[in-house]
């Protein structure tokens, strides 16, 4: 027999592929070739050793991620973080709204009355002055000035401003 066929043969009955009457024929050739009968047991061990790797063992299984908890509870985050984010949207549309309503009718609230053109003869003089902005001796300042701007006549000027730093100047009659 050539050594071929014979390490074919050997690993076949190794693997157990052999019929039985081709497997009693090689076991009759190993006991007489002692040479063969080592091989032979060198491929049974091999075979039997990579069986024992590839074999799976039934452990008892662990305990695995809970897919479905795991779910429910990033919906569960997801609904809280919605009504988090929509309870900040509707406290910002009432604050709007509320500031909205406000300004609209701080406008339509009467202001107190005062002639579109008021001359400073005409006011009455009030027992103490006061020079707050609002008081009625500012008002006939700001009127005085207002008057005296309009009946001067236009003239052109031009904005000079060197740096930054510096204040502009003011160049007129040009």
């Amino acid at each position: 027999m050539n050594t071929e066929t014979l390490e074919s043969l050997l690993l076949d009955h190794a693997l157990g592929e052999l019929s039985p009457e081709v497997a009693e024929l090689l076991e009759t050739h190993l006991a007489h070739d002692p040479e063969a009968a080592r091989q032979a047991a060198g491929l049974a061990s091999t075979v039997q050793r990579a069986r024992q790797a590839m074999a799976i063992t039934q452990e008892a299984p662990r305990r695995s991620l809970s897919v479905g908890r795991l779910r429910q509870a990033q919906m569960t985050h997801r609904r809280w973080a919605f009504m988090w984010e929509l309870a900040r949207l509707a406290a910002c549309v009432v604050l709007g709204l509320t500031l909205g309503w406000y300004g609209h009718t701080a406008r339509k609230a009467p202001i107190a009355a005062v002639p579109p053109v008021v001359v400073a003869s005409e006011l009455p003089t009030p027992a103490k002055t006061t020079t707050d902005f609002w008081s009625l001796a500012s008002l006939a300042a700001a009127q005085r000035e207002r008057q005296s701007v309009e009946s001067r006549p236009t003239s052109r000027y031009r904005l000079h401003w060197d740096s930054p730093v510096k204040m502009p100047r003011v160049e007129e009659d040009l």
